[in-house]
């Protein structure tokens, strides 16, 4: 039996489940209770970190032994809480589990957690959705929110490709890589240039017999850090308001073209449009020293023969598949919410039509992706804490049809961009969208809630950044 919702919801705290305990999910929930919600947190795993946890918590275990963020230690920090001193320039994974860890415990977000509950739906609990939302974990009994947040992000599970499937050596998704001890003296295949191929690439490049990597689109690679400062805190300081971005593009590709040359002179297909950013301060040297060799495609494969599109072929032991993952979310009906085609989502946000329904973390953004998270968690506690009014559907709908022309004319129609952003445009919309909504909500007869604090978890700044990658 569903316990409903007390009717008199604004007399009380707002009860939001966030789904997800990782960097999206902690964050959102650390922003909705200084913001004056209860919030319940949904794990499936055994403990808080998501993907960057080392070990197989929670199912979804990416992460290999050398892997590194890409972003400093002061901007991969959340608001308020930065990494302890000693922790390395660029933090890898044990730090980052460890920060999650620790960030958790400082703001009391793990007593809110509620490990080993996997959801398996999200409806629903009325004829509209402002009836709140039921939210279902086997074994335990359903539940009533007057919101969700959905925090799980991108990386559900590997995609794998249909073209790869003839290779009959041994064929490993690099979400399954871990060291590359496996891997001396084999020749060694690599499908994909993002940042889980470029690792891959340069680990076993030092001891396998021959490594050869698959371009199939333009690549734009930047270093982690210049002259020991991050590369990212010098792209960071670049985005300003009142610095175009044509100068900001052109400034920033001017200082990786004097670190690493051209990319066309690593055998990277040049660019036509504008690409994400892979960040690697290894992988350049490893091709120009000629242990990774560029390839632009694949012609055909017949067992263990790979045949490239210039022609050259040969047999291989090992083929990564560095193919990315597939968005989906088990737990919500294809009616709710689409994943077939591109994620259509009102500012990466809210699905048109299912109020009280918000996505963090859905993002690809050329700052990183934890800054974006942090930004997103204080729009939806702006909106919620404050009752606040989105614009009608149509409107919604035209805005994403909007961005999604943008996006294809920015950065082309590749699924891996299809939640491109850029920062400066992106936070600004945020803003403008969440003082309309609260406008709104006056205009109509509303008023802010009482329970909305005027301080900084529901106010959008564009300060301190986080870090993240995009294929992970």
């Amino acid at each position: 039996m569903v316990q409903a919702l007390n009717k008199s919801k604004h007399d009380r705290k707002r009860r939001i489940a966030v789904i997800g305990a990782g960097p999206a999910g902690l964050v959102t929930a650390k922003t909705l209770v200084a913001s004056g919600a209860n919030v319940s947190i949904f794990e499936q795993g055994s403990a808080v970190g998501g993907t960057w946890l080392g070990a197989d918590h929670n199912g979804r275990n990416f992460i290999y032994k050398n892997l590194h963020i890409n972003t400093s230690k002061r901007l991969t920090a959340f608001e308020g809480y930065p990494f302890p001193k000693d922790t390395q320039v660029v933090p890898d994974h044990r730090d980052m589990a460890r920060y999650l860890q620790s960030y958790a415990e400082h703001f009391g977000l793990i007593d809110k957690v509620r490990f080993g509950c996997a959801v398996t739906d999200v409806a629903p609990a009325g004829q509209g959705t402002t009836d709140g939302w039921i939210v279902r974990v086997d074994g335990r009994p359903e539940e009533v929110f007057d919101a969700v947040v959905v925090a799980i992000g991108p990386f559900n599970r590997p995609f794998h490709s249909s073209d790869l499937a003839a290779f009959q050596g041994t064929y490993i998704h690099s979400a399954d890589y871990r060291d590359p001890v496996s891997y001396a003296g084999k020749k060694v295949c690599i499908v994909g240039a993002g940042n889980s191929a470029v690792d891959i690439g340069s680990d076993v490049c030092r001891t396998a017999e021959r490594v050869v990597m698959v371009a199939r689109s333009p690549v734009f690679v930047t270093p982690h850090l210049v002259r020991g400062v991050s590369f990212n805190d010098i792209s960071r300081a670049l985005q300003k308001p009142f610095i175009p971005s044509k100068l900001r593009r052109a400034l920033l590709r001017g200082l990786v073209r004097i670190i690493h040359g051209k990319m066309t002179d690593c055998g990277f297909r040049p660019l036509t449009h504008k690409v994400h950013a892979t960040i690697s301060s290894t992988v350049v040297q490893d091709i120009l020293f000629k242990r990774i060799k560029v390839k632009n495609g694949i012609g055909s494969i017949d067992g263990r023969k790979i045949t490239f599109t210039d022609g050259e072929s040969d047999e291989f032991d090992v083929l990564f598949a560095a193919t990315g993952f597939v968005t989906e979310f088990p737990f919500l009906s294809p009616s709710i919410v689409s994943t077939e085609g591109r994620l259509r989502l009102f500012n990466r946000i809210v699905p048109p039509g299912q109020d009280g329904l918000y996505f963090v973390g859905m993002i690809n953004i050329d700052t990183p992706v934890n800054f974006a998270c942090e930004q997103q968690a204080k729009w939806v506690a702006g909106i919620e804490m404050g009752r606040a009014k989105l614009p009608p559907m149509n409107e919604m709908h035209d805005a994403i049809a909007r961005k999604d022309d943008w996006v294809r004319r920015e950065y082309g129609s590749a699924a891996r961009h299809s939640l491109q952003e850029e920062s400066v445009i992106y936070y600004r919309e945020l803003k403008r969208s969440l003082r309309d909504a609260l406008n709104r909500s006056a205009s109509s007869g509303g008023k802010p809630s009482a329970t909305v604090r005027n301080d900084r978890p529901t106010t959008l700044e564009n300060g301190s950044a986080t870090a993240g990658r995009t294929d992970r």
